[in-house]
C-alpha cells in the first residue's frame, strides 16, 4: 500500500543508495541495511566515515532528489511571489486578435499593483493579512524530513581524512579525489555519462 510515509522512505532510500554509489569507495547503501539485519555490523558502526562524497555532489544529488520527488519548500516562496505581484504588479491571461475581425490569441497584461487598486492603506491590509497566514501554516515539513534524514544521516563524508584513516586503521591506503565539479557539470554526467566540452 502506497502512502506518504512509504514515498518518503524510498526517496530517502535511494538518495542514499545514489550517494553511497557515487561515494570513493564505492559502496551500496543497501547492502548496509542488510548487514545490519544480519547483525554483520553493529547499529552504532559509523559506515558513512568510511566514504567520501564531495558536498557540490551530496547537494546535487539531494537536490534532484527533493525535486523528482516534490519535496522541495514551495509554501513560502509561492506566498511571498504571490505578495510581489500584489505590490509590484504581475502578469495576467488576456485574448486579443492580433488584426482586427481576426480570432484571439493568449497574451500577457501587466496587472496594476493591489496599491492602485484599493488604496495605499486597503492593500497594506491585505499584506499584513497574507503575511500572518503565511507565517502560520506550516505546509513545508517535507524536505525538513528529508534533509534530517539525508543530511544528519548515514550519508557519506565529505571529510577525506576522516575516510583515509579509516581504511588505513584497516591496513588499506587509498587515495581520494577530492576534486569538485560545479552541479552543471554532474547533471553533464548524470544525463551524458561525460562531461561536455565546451565550444572554443
Amino acid at each position: 500500500m502506497v502512502s506518504k510515509d512509504t514515498i518518503m522512505k524510498k526517496a530517502i532510500d535511494d538518495c542514499l543508495e545514489e550517494m553511497f554509489q557515487k561515494s570513493q569507495p564505492k559502496a551500496s547503501y543497501f547492502d548496509y541495511v542488510e548487514k545490519v539485519k544480519r547483525g554483520e555490523i553493529s547499529k552504532e558502526e559509523k559506515v558513512f566515515e568510511h566514504h567520501y562524497l564531495n558536498k557540490t555532489q551530496f547537494d546535487y544529488i539531494a537536490n534532484k532528489y527533493k525535486k523528482a520527488y516534490r519535496l522541495e519548500r514551495t509554501w513560502i516562496p509561492n506566498i511571498d511571489f504571490l505578495l510581489d505581484c500584489l505590490k509590484q504588479g504581475g502578469f495576467r491571461t488576456v485574448y486579443k486578435p492580433l488584426i482586427e475581425g481576426g480570432e484571439p490569441v493568449r497574451n500577457a497584461e501587466k496587472t496594476p499593483s493591489l496599491e492602485l487598486v484599493i488604496g495605499k492603506e486597503n492593500a497594506q491590509k491585505v499584506f499584513d493579512l497574507i503575511e500572518d497566514i503565511r507565517d502560520f501554516y506550516k505546509f513545508d515539513k517535507d524536505e525538513a524530513q528529508f534533509d534530517f534524514n539525508v543530511y544528519l544521516g548515514c550519508s557519506p563524508t565529505s571529510n577525506a581524512e576522516t575516510v583515509k584513516e579509516y581504511w588505513k586503521s584497516q591496513g588499506i591506503d587509498i587515495e581520494i579525489d577530492t576534486t569538485e565539479l560545479s552541479e552543471d557539470d554532474y547533471w553533464e554526467l548524470d544525463n551524458f555519462g561525460h562531461l561536455l566540452e565546451e565550444e572554443e
